[in-house]
């Protein structure tokens, strides 16, 4: 994938925002500049619910605003109680795009941040649009210009700011060459650009995924390396399980162990079980040869393991299952969990 793509595809935007905020062992070509200017991940596709009373003012606006938009991920600092939404775009759009009723409705949110969040006291929230790093300044217009339009229809907004993303032949880098002209801070905490992955000349940084695959993902992103771990923790569970009762293993679960976790960060509940579960569970089926010692369900699948020999001959059969380029859709699930 060219550079110039690269930047712009979600599934890696999203990927460098988690780099840049977890945690890394001393060593590792990630470095962690979100995390060292004070920020840590809270969430991962989080709903920005309108309350009942926000409603009829959002649908009476004069300008077409998002009611309840979904923000990629949630950042926070602690010690100020501030919170940044964050929102990974390919490019820079205007006020007149298909995106622009969403980014009124995450300013909005951003204005009403407590409420939005399901938290309690004073916070403070911003809005930042990770784009392509060409694409920062026209960006950092269209949110001032977005926020100054909601503002006229006397809703509440948040500070906002663009935050860039460039691929050069030394690593994936993260921020501004200099100050935008939105007061978001989190973008201002990065300048200039700073190196989160580290690549040696040429070398592609996409095998570094924390998270492999998101809806909506471009058909092209290579799950192999996803598809391995989950094969590797399937065959630690099977090996783990007691003969004579039957293994029920978790998507939730499974998705944690081969994510560092991340998963769990998940708050747009129908979106992952309704599509990323399904999407496991199409995988976990093809691991399983479609057993019928094995039960896929909405949330989990339950392995009967009645004798040594269920045991070792289901092992075999996870550890050799051939995984097509792309999966079968006709995987059923019992009655009553159709997806």
């Amino acid at each position: 994938m060219a550079d110039a793509t690269l930047v712009g595809d979600n599934l890696f935007q999203l990927n460098i925002l988690l780099w840049a905020c977890l945690p890394q062992p001393a060593g590792a070509p990630v470095t962690p500049v979100l995390l060292k200017a004070g920020y840590s991940l809270w969430s991962v596709e989080q709903p920005l619910i309108a309350g009942v009373a926000e409603l009829p003012r959002l649908r009476g606006a004069g300008v077409k605003i998002g009611q309840n938009p979904v923000v990629d991920v949630v950042l926070y600092r602690d010690t100020v109680s501030e919170y940044a939404l964050v929102e990974c775009k390919p490019s820079s759009f205007g006020v007149g795009s298909e995106w622009a009723p969403q980014a009124r409705g995450i300013l909005v949110a951003g204005g009403n941040a407590a409420s939005r969040l399901g938290l309690s006291g004073p916070i403070r929230a911003e809005a930042c649009y990770l784009v392509p790093a060409e694409d920062a300044p026209s960006t950092d217009k269209t949110l001032l210009d977005l926020a100054n339009e909601v503002a006229t229809q006397g809703l509440a907004t948040c500070p906002t700011a663009p935050l860039g993303l460039s691929v050069r032949a030394d690593g994936a880098y993260l921020g501004l060459p200099a100050a935008p002209e939105g007061t978001g801070q989190m973008a201002r905490s990065l300048i200039p650009e700073q190196r989160v992955v580290a690549i040696e000349s040429e070398e592609d940084p996409r095998p570094l995924y924390i998270i492999p695959w998101i809806p909506d993902a471009a058909q092209n992103v290579d799950l192999t390396a996803f598809r391995e771990k989950v094969r590797a923790e399937l065959l630690a569970r099977l090996g783990k399980a007691s003969v004579g009762a039957h293994l029920i293993v978790r998507f939730d679960d499974l998705l944690d162990a081969v994510s560092r976790g991340i998963y769990r960060y998940w708050r747009d509940r129908d979106s992952l079980t309704g599509r990323v579960f399904h999407r496991l569970g199409r995988l976990v089926g093809v691991l399983l040869g479609n057993d019928r010692r094995a039960t896929i369900g909405q949330r989990e699948v339950s392995i009967n393991i009645s004798s040594e020999s269920d045991q070792q001959e289901l092992m075999e059969q996870v550890r050799t299952a051939a995984l097509p380029e792309k999966l079968p859709e006709g995987i059923q699930l019992p009655m009553g969990e159709q997806l």
